[in-house]
């Protein structure tokens, strides 16, 4: 079967240019004057005042191009640059960058699941995401449910009207155990 979602026709009609062309015109920095963004790596942020930090805070707000320096990987001009590429190229109104892989899994959740919700997640599952699924989202009323990867039918048996998110994690950490990923497609969910 042909998949529509990566037709480079598609793109191409999207985009009103090339991929390739994308992706080499995409990333040039003016800022800079470079042909691609410098990279810019940092983990502490240093200001030598409250003030400061606010001056460059305000600077951000009128041009975010060459970053903000909020925290770590946070606000630099490479990450600027890297979510305006994402942004074109997944066609969005905005990336949200983050700067650990739990950070992402948060994101995700939190801007999915609301108040009365129930989310769905597979047991073997990072130690920090079953803190904040079991413990953290309940003071939002978020209840979670966890299943048992081996047995798929602890999933569709806890699935109800209140289900918003099927949180996979694969394979499971600590246990590295494997889920059927075929399987779990074919769940009549």
């Amino acid at each position: 079967m042909w998949d529509i979602a990566l037709s480079y026709l598609l793109i191409k009609f999207f985009m009103g240019y090339s991929f390739k062309t994308f992706l080499k015109h995409t990333a040039k920095d003016f800022y800079n004057q470079s042909v691609n963004p410098p990279v810019v790596r940092a983990s502490t942020i240093l200001f030598k005042s409250l003030n400061d930090i606010r001056k460059t805070q305000k600077k951000h707000l009128k041009d975010p191009t060459g970053g903000h320096f909020d925290y770590g990987r946070q606000g630099t001009s490479t990450t600027h640059a890297l979510s305006k590429i994402l942004t074109k190229l997944e066609e969005s109104y905005h990336v949200f960058l983050t700067p650990t892989g739990f950070g992402s899994v948060f994101l995700a959740m939190f801007s999915v699941a609301r108040p009365g919700d129930e989310i769905i997640i597979s047991d073997p599952v990072y130690s920090p995401t079953r803190i904040l699924t079991q413990d953290f989202f309940k003071d939002f009323n978020i209840k979670a449910v966890f299943y048992n990867p081996r047995d798929l039918s602890t999933l569709k048996n806890n699935i109800t009207k209140k289900t918003k998110l099927i949180f996979v994690e694969n394979p499971g950490s600590n246990t590295f155990e494997f889920q059927d990923r075929s399987k779990l497609h074919q769940l009549d969910l």
